[in-house]
């Protein structure tokens, strides 16, 4: 296992000021990549983000450093199928690099049709560390960091050096997406500002209802892990996500998604043949609200609630709330263990 020198730990705290005051992800990403230049020496990079709810490469929002941008465009628009990185399905190991060479033995890869024809003529490099970025159970992207042949291949000194900076580099990245949506987003999320003191400042609708007078303190904290963190209270059950408020992380914010999310929830009730407004019922029901908070949420009363769920139970053949979640989620219930398919 490789050791950093003292050298080697300055140069990361260096690139983790980076990482957490810059206030753009792709000059943040140029930044930390021009300091993994001198330190490890990358040749080039580059950042490919990903859609968060499906995984797919989005082909906006990309960035490249010192390489050429129709090569990124190859690379998403065909020849990333045949990345190992892809084909070994290393990108399920998340915030983790792994050497091209690892995956695939060098004799192998340098007669590749990958190597041949994307990697050498058109990307001028051949050695490559790649990993997915995941903060708090958002995918976020996918970054590689290369080398020409003539380099030579990275070695374990680089990689931990990098394994010590991509889950900062993935919750900053995460936190720079999340921010403007707070403003945009119609989902009915709590929000809480906590201080350095661990005592909330503010506090929304939804949070209050959320928490119903537990201590803010007790919400777990996801910290700088891939994995989502959830909070449940009663029937209710939150997706957790924290967001520094400035660069010392001492302000932050907690945000209670209710789960399951609403625009994970919508697109399975496609094809129930549900009203828009059955639909907004049924997401209610299913993430845990009685039929008081339905109504006060919709600014409806609570028998307009009892119809819309009638309604909906008979278009859906069930006959309770219980049975609305293992409906809608393709759930099977009451199948013992030698029964399962």
């Amino acid at each position: 296992m490789a050791v950093l020198s003292t050298r080697d730990y300055k140069n990361v705290f260096k690139i983790l000021d980076i990482v957490y005051s810059v206030p753009d992800k792709n000059a943040m990403f140029r930044a930390v990549c021009e300091e993994l230049r001198k330190s490890i020496g990358i040749y080039s990079a580059i950042f490919a983000p990903t859609d968060p709810n499906t995984g797919e490469y989005y082909f906006n929002g990309y960035e490249v450093f010192n390489n050429s941008e129709g090569a990124m465009v190859l690379y998403l628009d065909y020849y990333y199928a045949q990345d190992p990185f892809i084909t070994c399905k290393w990108y399920e190991n998340v915030n983790t690099v792994a050497q091209n060479t690892e995956l695939v033995p060098e004799r192998t890869l340098i007669k590749s049709e990958f190597a041949c024809d994307f990697l050498l003529p058109k990307a001028s490099v051949f050695y490559v560390l790649a990993a997915s970025l995941v903060a708090q159970g958002d995918m976020v992207g996918t970054c590689g960091f290369h080398r020409q042949k003539h380099e030579g291949d990275f070695s374990a000194r680089d990689k931990k050096i990098l394994n010590v900076i991509l889950p900062h580099v993935a919750k900053a990245i995460r936190n720079l997406d999340l921010m403007p949506g707070l403003e945009l987003s119609k989902e009915r999320r709590g929000v809480i500002a906590v201080g350095r003191d661990g005592r909330p400042f503010y506090m929304n609708d939804p949070a209050k209802q959320a928490l119903k007078r537990i201590p803010p303190g007790q919400v777990p904290d996801p910290g700088l892990g891939p994995e989502p963190a959830f909070f449940k209270n009663g029937p209710r059950t939150y997706r957790i996500r924290t967001v520094p408020l400035d660069r010392s992380g001492e302000d932050r914010l907690i945000l209670l998604e209710p789960y399951p999310a609403e625009h994970r929830l919508n697109p399975k009730f496609a094809g129930f043949k549900l009203s828009r407004r059955e639909t907004e019922v049924a997401v209610l029901a299913i993430q845990g609200h009685s039929n008081r908070e339905i109504a006060d949420l919709l600014f409806v009363c609570e028998q307009t609630v009892k119809d819309h769920l009638h309604n909906i139970f008979e278009k859906l053949d069930i006959r309770r709330r219980s049975e609305l979640a293992a409906k809608v989620l393709g759930l099977r219930t009451g199948i013992k263990p030698n029964q399962a398919l």
